[in-house]
């Protein structure tokens, strides 16, 4: 490249050559950040569109008339304030990695554009790094350069971004392991060099150090050992034999301890293990002079150790909360034996001795384990780790195992149990890596069966009028309640159990009445039968009873020809109105509409005899047990009638005597001991023609009947007054009780004139 890449040029700590990692911390979350915003690298971010940077001597912008502003800190605070807000978390990141390494943006910027180049069809073209934002004048310099910059394949590239990384929080081990990835030497980066060579000195001291403890631990030099162990995990924080060692020197001696001045402890939480750490309530003095874990930063480091078979412990990070509130591992390797080790940390390196749990056996229980009973039964749930096998149910009760259990995945049903107290256990099954089954210890549950009330089998009612009377059967034994759910009522065969928050329904409030229960009238209800015993109940079946709204204003009058007229007021909310005529057992019902009733009125057809006319309004439902209202029949008399003539009276030569008033009684059945009185009314026409008289006040009376006279098959005949001048007209009326019951049979109008 010569001087055209700036060998000698630039910057403190300006580049010898193209960089072939970015060597920040952190820049996985530039690389995040810089994406989420569509850009191809950071340069887009510093300069707006159209406008070149330098990048070959330092990191310049474009500015107007074509002069070069350098980009540091200020000037990415002003850049900052210009893109907006949504550019301003990673200006403000670009900005802290700025101050901390002057040269760390122009590697990053360079590190991107030679990967774009090289992914780039035209990468040997001068125009390809134009249309990245490279000024023209270095256009062709950086194309050169990225020509002969090596090639990095996909996982190269990932370890040489997460280099630093590891490095920065002291783990040498995967820092080496990476940096095994890329080219030697560095391909030409010298900071990549001097960072590969930092790697390999600090691994060289780690493993001395390691050398040293484990001469010492068998020599017998427990102190020698720690110390030695101690600085092996600060240089190399992840060196897996340094971490085994000072676990298996602090772990706990006994049940119950863990290690000086702390306590770890780990607990199963359905699929995963809780840890914390609390302090100890006797703390022992610190083997080491190395500040104890209690007292030391709260910055720490959580691992987990598998025990394998034959072989070295297994070591995995646990990431989650601060000690506060504990960790959780989330992902534990079931049916297998595991510790767990909290490392105190000081900017990222191990800080002192760990605090080590107890050996636990990552086999969790079943967790969410509820029950339910029955008559005789008992349901229980409960939801499995994700990874065990299976689990084992034991169910003891009184007299001991109780045998046949039905066990479904996550549930069982225990059924034809006596009363009494059941233990439920459930144990649940893991596959360890010996490819045999290890058993947790078991969840217990306490249960008891107490006595349920049998239920009602069948409701029945029959209705009277203004009642109806309830019969069941079932229930023996039991407080048979006849209820009225405020929702659905629940399906036959329910079991309840009683609840304060949602009691069940009182009884209905039903007057008691001779044949029954009277329920209100315009009502419609679904009665329920309730079986209850001491708390339990269970549920059973139901009837809608409907009583219709009474029907008011009741008149029946009879019209003759075997018909009378009824009217009533019409009942509000009802579609049809049914009317029946029952005489002796026998009845008749005839329906009528509001539209119907108002057009033409209600007559019905019935007998001579007396009667009864009950009016009740259509039931609104179906299949519903209809009790007529109370009071709703009316009492038709019997057909009475009164019937009279004028019978001219007999010839006496040219002469008729006088007229003779005929006045009959017809009647079903036996009359009524009180009859009304028959008045003959007589109106003169006045030399005009006579106008039949409108009651009987409108004109003379000629002649009055008492009611007591009459009797049935016997007319009786009284002779017409003839004082009375022609034209006149006669006129017979009832008066008195009874009257309106005693239908008047009145002659032809003609045969009441007399001229």
């Amino acid at each position: 490249m010569g001087l055209e890449f700036g060998h000698d040029l630039g910057p403190l700590r300006a580049l010898r050559g193209l960089p072939l990692s970015p060597l920040v911390t952190g820049y996985q979350h530039v690389q995040a950040q810089q994406q989420a915003l569509g850009l191809r690298h950071i340069g887009d971010a510093l300069v707006e569109r159209g406008r070149g940077l330098r990048v070959l001597d330092g990191l310049f912008e474009e500015g107007a008339g074509r002069r070069w502003q350098h980009i540091g800190p200020d000037r990415l605070r002003r850049i900052g304030a210009l893109r907006g807000e949504a550019y301003r978390p990673l200006l403000a990141r670009l900005e802290t990695v700025q101050l901390q390494d002057p040269a760390a943006l122009r590697r990053i910027l360079l590190y991107q554009l030679v990967e774009l180049l090289q992914a780039h069809p035209r990468h040997s073209e001068p125009g390809t790094a134009v249309s990245l934002g490279v000024c023209p004048t270095e256009a062709a310099a950086l194309v050169r350069a990225a020509a002969a910059c090596h090639r990095l394949t996909g996982e190269q590239r990932r370890a040489a971004e997460g280099l630093e990384d590891s490095w920065d929080i002291g783990r040498v081990r995967r820092a080496a392991g990476l940096a095994s990835l890329l080219p030697a030497g560095g391909g030409g980066d010298a900071l990549l060099r001097r960072r590969f060579a930092d790697i390999a000195a600090r691994a060289r001291e780690a493993d001395v150090a390691l050398e040293a403890a484990q001469e010492a631990e068998r020599s017998g030099d427990a102190r020698a050992a720690e110390d030695g162990f101690l600085k092996a995990a600060r240089l190399a924080s992840d060196c897996p034999r340094a971490r085994l060692a000072l676990v298996r020197l602090y772990r706990p001696a006994v049940e119950g301890s863990a290690g000086p001045g702390a306590v770890l402890t780990a607990r199963h939480v359905s699929d995963a293990v809780a840890l914390s750490l609390h302090p100890s309530p006797s703390p022992s003095p610190s083997p080491s002079p190395s500040p104890s874990p209690a007292d030391a930063t709260p910055e720490r480091q959580v691992v987990r150790l598998t025990r394998v078979p034959g072989g070295p412990a297994v070591i995995a990070e646990i990431a989650g909360a601060s000690s506060a509130v504990g960790w959780v591992d989330r992902d534990p390797p079931f049916g297998q034996e595991v510790r767990y080790a909290v490392f105190p940390l000081r900017d990222g390196l191990v800080d002192g001795p760990p605090v080590v749990s107890d050996v636990l056996l990552v086999a969790p229980e079943v967790s969410a384990l509820r029950s339910s009973t029955g008559p005789g039964r008992i349901d229980a749930a409960w939801t499995e780790p994700s990874g065990a096998l299976d689990v084992r149910v034991v169910l003891d009760g009184p007299d001991g195992r109780v045998d046949g259990v039905g066990v479904r995945p996550g549930a069982l049903t225990a059924t034809g149990l006596d009363v009494g107290t059941y233990v439920l256990r459930v144990h649940c099954r893991y596959r360890s890596p010996d490819a045999s089954v290890v058993e947790s210890a078991g969840t217990d549950r306490h249960i008891t069966v107490r006595p349920w009330p049998a239920p009602v089998h069948r409701l029945d009612a029959t209705a009277g009028r203004g009642s109806v009377r309830f019969t069941w059967s079932g229930g023996q034994d039991a407080d048979v309640r006849l209820v009225c759910w405020p929702a659905d009522p629940p399906e036959p065969g329910t079991e309840l159990t009683h609840d304060p928050a949602a009691p069940w329904p009182a009884p209905l409030s039903w007057e008691a009445v001779a044949d029954g229960l009277a329920p209100p009238p315009g009502s419609v209800t679904r009665v329920s039968a309730l079986a209850v015993l001491g708390p339990h109940a269970v549920a059973g079946p139901g009837l809608l009873v409907e009583c219709p709204p009474a029907v008011a204003g009741v008149r029946v009058e009879r019209v003759g020809g075997g018909r009378a007229r009824v009217t009533f007021d019409w009942p509000a909310e009802t579609g049809q109105v049914a009317a029946t005529v029952e005489q002796d057992g026998v009845s008749s019902s005839h329906r009528v509409t509001r539209s119907t009733y108002v057009r033409e009125g209600l007559y019905v057809d019935v007998p001579p005899s007396a009667c009864t006319v009950a009016l009740s309004a259509a039931p609104r439902t179906a299949d519903a047990v209809v009790v007529p209202p109370p009071g709703s029949a009316t009492a038709v008399p019997a057909d009475i009638s009164v019937s009279y003539r004028i019978v001219p009276g007999p010839r006496r030569g040219l002469r008729r005597g006088p007229a003779l008033l005929r006045v009959a009684l017809s009647c079903a059945g036996e009359a009524p001991d009180r009859l009304p009185e028959f008045v003959l009314v007589a109106r003169a026409g006045g030399g005009r023609a006579p106008i039949r008289p409108l009651d009987h006040t409108d004109g003379r009376t000629l002649l009055r009947l008492d009611g007591g006279a009459l009797s049935a098959g016997s007319p009786v005949e009284l002779p017409v007054p003839a004082d009375l001048r022609p034209p006149y007209v006669l006129r017979g009326f009832l008066l008195g009780d009874g009257a309106a019951d005693v239908r008047l049979d009145e002659p032809s109008p003609p045969t009441l004139v007399v001229r």
